[in-house]
């Protein structure tokens, strides 16, 4: 079996600086994604959609786009920024917080100093930006958040936060439950959940979402550990189970990237016949690795639609048009007879 050579934050290195470039995923003018749309229908075209008011500000609104690390996905996230950057006349600042939750506090505050319209936060840490909002609050800068949410109440909504743009990650962990139940039948089996970064909204809450759905079946957990979105991680954490002989039957990762990783390790050794792998997200390499049979379940999500809803959604605000406090992007599942009908992003 092969060994991990490297354990560091592969997935960080990956893109230090995020490009935003290609089709970006369009709006859609009602508070939740249609749930059963491929990706090619996920995100309709952006002129469908009737443009805000322009902007009374010369050179459009400033809005600074704060992104918690540097993954693959948040380049797709950016790119569906960028569409609606362009399509409403808004100037965009990013800044990367390299999962570091002071840091993107610090970037919060950099944005209030430098007179930004509103801020779309990425959060970093579910709790640890925090005293961001209270700051934004003060100096009477609108901020929003997009795909990683703020607090502990899993709707995703705060006080002080004008609006949430993303899944419903509870409901995410639930579907992927779903899946894991189906692929292992009544007879039910030993699962190991590997999760991403932990305190970020998404970890908690999809975890959450899992164990919820496996109540009532025969799934039972038998180890967690973090992967913390890398692939590598990932891999070396299957490797390490395998060597211990423990009985597995399904490995849960919190990404279909961390998914396709263990697959490779399944492989390899020479059991992926025998144990089943469930991811979610459906990046390009987590929809082939499905076609390929590396892993056995996906899900997908549009990363550009999440992306250009954020920033439509910040010049709806500003315009002074009512906003909801939340808009959904849902995921939809992924499986061997449906994945033709999905394009990654990421």
């Amino acid at each position: 079996m092969r060994k991990v050579l490297a354990m560091g934050l592969t997935l960080a290195m990956l893109a230090a600086t995020l490009t935003g470039c290609g089709s970006a995923a369009a709006p859609a003018e009602e508070k939740k994604a249609e749930e059963a749309a491929p990706a090619k229908e996920a995100a309709p075209a952006a002129e469908e959609a009737a443009p805000a008011e322009a902007s009374a500000k010369d050179g459009g609104y400033n809005i600074a786009v704060l992104i918690p690390g540097s993954v693959a996905y948040f380049t797709a996230t950016r790119a569906g920024s960028d569409e609606a950057a362009a399509k409403y006349g808004c100037n965009l600042s990013y800044s990367d917080a390299n999962w570091d939750a002071a840091t993107q506090l610090s970037q919060i505050e950099d944005a209030i100093s430098k007179g930004v319209d509103m801020i779309a936060v990425c959060a970093s840490d579910a709790e640890g930006i925090l005293p961001g909002i209270e700051a934004a609050n003060e100096a009477g800068v609108p901020i929003l958040t997009f795909t990683n949410a703020i607090g502990t109440d899993e709707s995703g909504t705060v006080d002080g936060v004008v609006s949430y743009i993303g899944q419903n990650e509870v409901n995410t962990g639930k579907l992927c439950a779903k899946i894991a139940a189906d692929l292992l039948g009544e007879k039910g089996g030993k699962v190991v959940c590997i999760e991403g970064k932990p305190g970020t909204f998404c970890q908690i809450w999809r975890t959450k979402g899992f164990e919820e759905g496996i109540k009532g079946t025969n799934l039972e957990i038998v180890y967690k550990q973090t992967g913390e979105w890398d692939k590598e991680k990932a891999m070396t954490i299957a490797e390490d189970i395998l060597q211990k002989g423990d009985p597995v039957d399904l490995f849960f990762c919190q990404d279909d990237g961390m998914a396709t990783g263990v697959g490779e390790v399944l492989k390899e050794a020479g059991v992926k016949d025998k144990i089943k792998v469930v991811g979610l997200g459906g990046s390009i390499q987590g929809l082939q690795a499905l076609k390929d049979g590396i892993i056995d379940g996906n899900t997908f999500l549009s990363a550009k639609e999440e992306g250009y809803k954020a920033i439509e959604t910040c010049v709806k605000y500003l315009n002074g048009e009512k906003v909801e406090p939340r808009t959904i992007v849902d995921q939809v599942e992924v499986t061997k007879d449906n994945v033709d009908q999905f394009e990654g992003e990421w």
